[in-house]
């Protein structure tokens, strides 16, 4: 009797300590860094994929361990993986051992690579082992997987300022010696990124920049994921070129069938140097009138993926051997480019002139579907994404705006790469990128339909649980973004 009560009062604590279950916190990853029983790694890059590299993450850390720390604001209420700003890190016990994964999307896809092609210097969270930052009240909160649920700390130091780039495109020596200087007086976390993700292939970056041929600084490979683009335009451009296309609808109301279109050689027209609407310096040649508005291009910076992506599927910058590019920037005349550094910018600026004056009114930009105008605030939500050739990235899939792509039916999709330096320590540093490759492309049944928003599948990934062509796609280019997709059968 005494050793069914032992065993009774025992199960009794097992489960009051499972519902206790918190986040590791930063007194505990201390006392691993002291213990010598810390594993710490540093990735940068693209922003898309950001909620699923944390789920990727999430696969290996034991159930109630998580922790996410953000440089974001304390008065910011976001908590979801992927709304967090450009600077957070990640943590929770993996086995036996506290982990901690350092995760920078300042600058874009390209700084997965340009710490070890041309030195930049991105900053990232401080050593969140004596963080000095604020736990929120409620945490991270995933309906769809409890294991994704993790403490959030906000307002967390941050090593370093965002990337500053000089007219080629590349860190000002400034900004590089500052963030170099800013790390240095951080030594408990790692110094180095040991690699990251990108929305596309290194070689549809300019070499000039730190893109080109990274194959002497280490290893790319295929992420096993796409992200659908989509083109953004200012709600009274939308409303113009329905009334043009004489498409009638009202109010507030937005739907993806009665999207006004513009064909892939009208939107280069519009973005590239020289191109005919640039050359009119109006948008006479897509509107067939004059209406006094000027052209505003919201584009992104070089080193974005979103960016190369435009330049890749619109202009054939690389693919096609030429140099259409869209000009970096231009605010005199009535053919204004606006440099972004993020698509918060992109967004904003949008938005902007959805409230201008006459005159002013008319912007266009390209973002991930990702983002999400229904569920933006009043700051960020002025854009409305347009048909390319008829084909709308929402069509039968307005919530997570991804069944077009996978369907084959919208073609502005491109497949990611992951990147492993190597430079990178053994160990954990060395395959924490590739563990979280494996668990993207290899999702649970029940987290197929949760993949964040314009999100897909490579159908080359192994994965049998998701449904073709409508989360899992039934084309791929094998990683070749400037390579037809192919049916995968």
């Amino acid at each position: 009797m005494m050793n069914i009560k032992k065993i009774a009062f025992a199960l009794a604590a097992l489960s009051v300590s499972s519902l206790a279950a918190a986040g590791v916190t930063p007194a505990q990853i201390e006392a691993a860094r002291g213990a010598g029983t810390l594993d710490q790694a540093w990735i940068a890059g693209a922003s898309a994929p950001t909620k699923s590299i944390y789920e990727g993450w999430v696969k290996g850390c034991q159930a109630g361990t998580g922790s996410i720390f953000t440089a974001q604001a304390s008065s910011s209420t976001a908590v979801t993986p992927g709304s967090l700003g450009n600077f957070f890190a990640y943590a929770c016990t993996r086995g036996t051992r506290i982990s901690v994964l350092y995760h920078t999307v300042d600058g874009g896809s390209l700084n997965a690579f340009t710490p070890f092609t041309n030195g930049t210097k991105p900053a990232r969270v401080s050593y969140v082992g004596n963080a000095s930052c604020t736990k929120l009240a409620t945490g991270y909160t995933d309906a769809t997987n409890a294991a994704n649920n993790a403490d959030v700390y906000k307002g967390c130091a941050q090593s370093g300022a965002s990337i500053a780039l000089d007219a080629s495109g590349v860190q000002t020596a400034a900004n590089k010696s500052a963030n170099a200087a800013a790390l240095a007086a951080n030594p408990l976390a790692p110094q180095q990124i040991v690699g990251g993700f990108s929305d596309v292939e290194p070689t549809l970056f300019s070499n000039t920049i730190g893109g080109g041929n990274v194959s002497s600084f280490g290893v790319v490979s295929n992420a096993f994921l796409g992200q659908a683009f989509g083109v953004a335009v200012s709600t009274p451009l939308y409303r113009k070129l329905q009334e043009v296309q004489g498409i009638s609808e009202s109010g507030s109301s937005y739907s993806p069938a009665l999207a006004p279109s513009l064909t892939k050689g009208q939107i280069a027209s519009i973005l590239q140097e020289g191109g005919a609407v640039q050359t009119a310096e109006s948008w006479f040649p897509i509107l067939g009138e004059d209406d006094g508005e000027k052209v505003i291009i919201q584009r992104r910076v070089d080193t974005s993926g979103s960016q190369a992506s435009s330049n890749a599927f619109f202009l054939g910058n690389p693919c096609l051997g030429g140099n259409l590019l869209l000009p970096t920037t231009s605010t005199t005349g009535n053919y204004q480019v606006i440099q972004n550094s993020g698509s918060g910018n992109v967004k904003t600026n949008i938005t902007t002139a959805s409230n201008a004056a006459a005159g002013s009114r008319y912007a266009i930009g390209v973002l991930s579907l990702e983002n999400d105008p229904t569920v933006e605030n009043n700051a960020n939500n002025g854009y409305r994404y347009i048909k390319i050739d008829g084909s709308h990235p929402e069509t039968g899939d307005v919530v997570n705006a991804r069944a077009a792509a996978a369907a084959g039916t919208y073609p502005f999709h491109m497949e990611m790469k992951a990147f492993v330096a190597n430079s990178a320590p053994a160990g954990f540093q060395r395959t924490i990128v590739t563990t979280i490759v494996n668990a993207l492309k290899n999702p649970t049944a029940a987290a197929c339909a949760t993949l964040p928003r314009g999100l897909t599948l490579n159908p080359d990934g192994g994965n049998t649980t998701c449904e073709a062509g409508v989360v899992k796609a039934k084309f791929t280019n094998f990683g070749n973004n400037c390579s037809p997709a192919v049916l995968y059968e």
